[in-house]
């Protein structure tokens, strides 16, 4: 255990400064998104009581209340919020990659002395992996933390009589990119996440294939994904999406379930087997 804990630490060590930026930026143009679209709302409100004579009961009448996601409609406040989460998730997935081959980088190669650990290789397997899944979650929480201070902001700019809050829960059920990287439903967020993980681990597998045999390697990644492909088509064979199906709903969750503990552990044990067997450096 403390082997692992070492190498998790090593690896968040790696990526932390990158993760840090991404984190501030996010922060920095999320609130300041809300600021400005708060502003411009009240601007607008304030130009249109001016121009035909309203008060503030009647300019509400007319427009309703504003509402946070009101705010990522006011200029370019859409690219303003939403554009950090989109470029932090794309650095995390480029990472998810690099993870691997930054070991391999330079004339004295991290791999090597990683593989040559006193330790169960395993752990350094594991620690590539939970430290991708730690970065994912922490942007996940980062944007549960900041919705209540957004809401702050946009009640402290624009009157009561115009401003309406809404809760953190539906705010993130508005149809944006937010409702996938924060589900609102836990059955949501084990399913998108669940599938993330699964990816994870099915990426991890072809780069351990490409170490391990490299260029003679991309039949055996053509192989291993076609045998994916397959093992995921069997639910639309038995039905999944048609209501005339022979099998019944509970067997063909049944499967699914079963196909992901062959597909997730199947992955994991022959990603170990490379790792122990077969990668060089």
């Amino acid at each position: 255990m403390r082997a692992f804990v070492k190498l998790l630490n090593f690896e968040m060590n790696r990526f932390a400064k990158i993760y840090f930026g991404l984190l501030v930026l996010t922060v920095a143009l999320q609130l300041v998104a809300v600021t400005l679209g708060a502003n411009h709302w009240l601007d607008s409100a304030n130009e249109a009581m001016r121009v035909n004579q309203w008060t503030l009961e009647q300019y509400h009448n007319v427009t309703g209340y504003i509402q946070l996601n009101s705010m990522m409609y006011a200029r370019y406040n859409g690219l303003l919020y939403f554009g950090p989460i989109f470029l932090s998730i794309t650095v995390l997935l480029i990472y998810s990659c690099f993870i691997w081959y930054r070991d391999w980088r330079g004339k004295n190669t991290v791999v090597y002395r990683l593989l040559t650990l006193p330790s169960n290789r395993a752990n350094l397997y594991f620690a590539k992996l939970v430290t991708i899944l730690l970065f994912a979650f922490g942007l996940v929480a980062l944007q549960i933390i900041l919705v209540p201070l957004e809401r702050l902001i946009a009640q402290s700019i624009l009157p009561a009589e115009l401003y309406r809050n809404i809760s953190v829960f539906d705010f993130l059920k508005y149809p944006t990119v937010l409702k996938v990287l924060v589900p609102p439903y836990f059955s949501e967020f084990v399913l998108y996440y669940g599938l993330g993980i699964i990816g994870l681990i099915v990426l991890f597998t072809v780069i351990l294939i490409e170490r391990s045999y490299r260029l003679k390697g991309i039949g055996f990644i053509v192989l291993y994904l076609a045998v994916l492909a397959g093992l995921a088509s069997i639910p639309f064979l038995m039905g999944y999406s048609s209501y005339d199906s022979y099998f019944y709903p509970g067997e063909i969750i049944g499967a699914c379930l079963g196909l992901i503990v062959i597909i997730v552990g199947g992955s994991l044990w022959y990603s170990l087997y490379l790792l122990r067997k077969k990668i060089s450096v």
